[in-house]
């Protein structure tokens, strides 16, 4: 197993560098690039969240990104020190959307096996995504 970890501050500017230091460090055996390439739409769509929804575009909140790649499965957590998330106030998407934005937990839901929020930290949310290597899809992909 090999861990990561990121720290980004809460600008758009920043998410760019992260993608590519991200696909360099999951750019081994076990996953398809397609799969890659959701991993990497997942984790700049849980960040945008964060520097939106969190931090309302404040740039001086900080964004921890650990990635463990396991010989099975790749875990990433999102973790910012903003305003928690609120589960009951998600929308669920309309496709074809209506409004630019919005998507971006659909996204995360069809590129990745699991996703799991946790809102129990003093201030923040920790958004942990699950992806499994060498697996037959168990899910139509977009």
């Amino acid at each position: 197993m090999s861990r990561r970890t990121f720290l980004i501050e809460s600008r758009t500017e920043n998410l760019e560098p992260l993608r590519k230091d991200l696909a360099q460090a999951l750019g081994g055996p076990g996953l398809s690039e397609k799969e890659l390439y959701g991993i990497l739409v997942s984790v700049v769509e849980a960040c945008t969240n964060s520097i939106r929804h969190a931090y309302g575009n404040a740039p001086d909140g900080k964004i921890h990104i650990t990635v463990d790649d396991r010989k099975d499965r790749v875990i990433l957590k999102i973790r910012d020190y903003g305003k928690k998330i609120d589960l009951a106030k998600i929308p669920s998407p309309t496709l074809p959307p209506v409004n630019p934005g919005g998507l971006g937990i659909y996204f995360m839901k069809t590129f990745t096996d699991e996703l799991k929020y946790n809102t129990r930290h003093a201030r923040g949310t920790e958004l942990t995504l699950v992806k499994y290597k060498n697996r037959s899809p168990n899910k139509e992909e977009p």
